[in-house]
């Protein structure tokens, strides 16, 4: 007898339990309107306004949070879903750009350490050029949806990353 139910996979790949917890996920996903996305970019757009002004008071955090909201016209659960949903997207973007950046770096360089880094590199590179597990996770039109915005989403995150991160 089988101490827990999970015991009787036995070697069942871990990605297909990623894909089944995805599936799970995807039921509980807020699909994504160009509505949304367009309100979504007003909340950012505001947030960031107020967060990289030079001086910001000790509450900035909370009154960007609050101007982005009255800019966007969302409920705050439709912004906190779709804010979550963006971030994943835009940093596995971000990273494949970066990545990309550094492999092209190293494919001009031909001692043995530079080229075993650039295998490495095209490997993270084709795992981050996945959006499948995305699309599994918040659906394919979601994906789509944003994949005709990546520069924009890609330029916001970067903002967001220095806004949030600045001293």
């Amino acid at each position: 007898m089988s101490r827990s139910m999970f015991d009787d996979i036995d070697g069942a790949p871990a990605g297909l339990m990623e894909a089944a917890d995805s599936r799970t996920l995807r039921l509980s996903a807020h699909p994504l309107t160009p509505a949304e996305l367009d309100g979504l970019f007003r909340y950012q757009e505001a947030f960031l306004a107020h967060m990289e002004q030079a001086t910001v008071a000790h509450d900035a955090f909370a009154t960007a949070h609050q101007l982005g909201l009255q800019a966007s016209g969302l409920e705050v659960k439709v912004v906190e879903l779709g804010n979550a949903l963006l971030r994943a997207y835009a940093g596995q973007r971000w990273t494949a750009r970066k990545v990309r950046s550094r492999l092209a770096e190293l494919e001009k360089q031909t001692d043995d350490v530079s080229v075993e880094k650039a295998r490495k590199a095209r490997d993270e590179l084709h795992r981050l050029e996945d959006l499948e597990p995305l699309a599994r996770r918040y659906g394919q039109e979601a994906i789509d949806l944003l994949n005709q915005h990546e520069d924009r989403l890609v330029s916001l995150h970067t903002r967001m990353q220095k806004a949030l991160t600045r001293p």
